[in-house]
């Protein structure tokens, strides 16, 4: 069996604001919310973007394991989409651009990208893939 990434876990900030995030902006469909206890606060939340899984955990309560570290630094997701400049004008309706980049841009390598930061400071390659299939 051939080893296959499935899903990222991500420590968030607000919970809340993230989930609103991804499904509204990004378009990710929400499969599971987890409460530590009926009524209490969100302690996982589980969307779907196809069959890939990203899993949304508060990071109140885990401050000794990031220590001086911040959320989203050193990590850099890749968010494939079919029509880029449709994707970029819905994020800016939207007034979630977060902006890393300006607009959509062609990359030698045969993409056209943009990227953008989560709430929490993860960055987000949003490309749509014009190479004719060399970049999979």
């Amino acid at each position: 069996m051939t080893p296959q990434v499935t899903s990222v876990f991500l420590y968030v900030n607000d919970i809340l604001r993230s989930i609103e995030f991804y499904n509204e902006v990004i378009g990710a469909q929400i499969a599971q919310v987890h409460h530590e206890f009926e009524g209490g606060p969100i302690s996982l939340a589980i969307l779907r973007l196809g069959s890939f899984s990203m899993m949304l955990h508060p990071q109140e309560g885990h401050s000794e394991e990031f220590g001086d570290q911040r959320l989203g630094v050193g990590m850099h997701l890749q968010l494939r989409v079919e029509d880029i400049d449709k994707f970029y004008q819905h994020c800016i309706d939207q007034g979630a651009l977060l902006s890393v980049s300006d607009e959509p841009i062609d990359q030698a390598w045969g993409w056209r990208e943009f990227a953008i930061k989560d709430p929490d400071g993860y960055v987000w390659s949003v490309y749509q893939d014009k190479s004719g299939g060399r970049w999979t």
